[in-house]
C-alpha cells in the first residue's frame, strides 16, 4: 500500500512540475505575429529600375547584412 501512495505522489509531483515547462514550451511555439508590411517607396538606394527594399517594406527579404542589423537595434 505504501509503494502505491509513492508511485502517486510521484506522478502528482511530476504532473505538478511539468506545468510550467509545458507552457514555456509553447510559449516558444507560438507562430510569430504577422505585421502589416508598409509599400516601398524609393529612395536614393533605388537606381536604374533596380529597387532597394528596406526592412518592413513589401518585397524585402531579410538576408544576413539586416539580420546584424536588426540584432544591433535590439542590443
Amino acid at each position: 500500500m505504501k509503494q502505491l501512495q509513492l508511485i502517486f505522489a510521484t506522478l502528482l509531483l511530476a504532473a505538478f512540475l511539468s506545468g510550467p515547462v509545458l507552457s514555456q514550451v509553447k510559449q516558444q511555439q507560438a507562430p510569430k505575429k504577422e505585421t502589416a508590411l508598409k509599400e516601398h517607396k524609393c529612395t536614393a538606394a533605388c537606381k536604374n529600375g533596380k529597387h532597394v527594399y528596406a526592412h518592413g517594406e513589401k518585397g524585402h527579404k531579410c538576408g544576413p547584412e539586416c539580420k546584424k542589423m536588426m540584432e544591433k537595434t535590439k542590443a
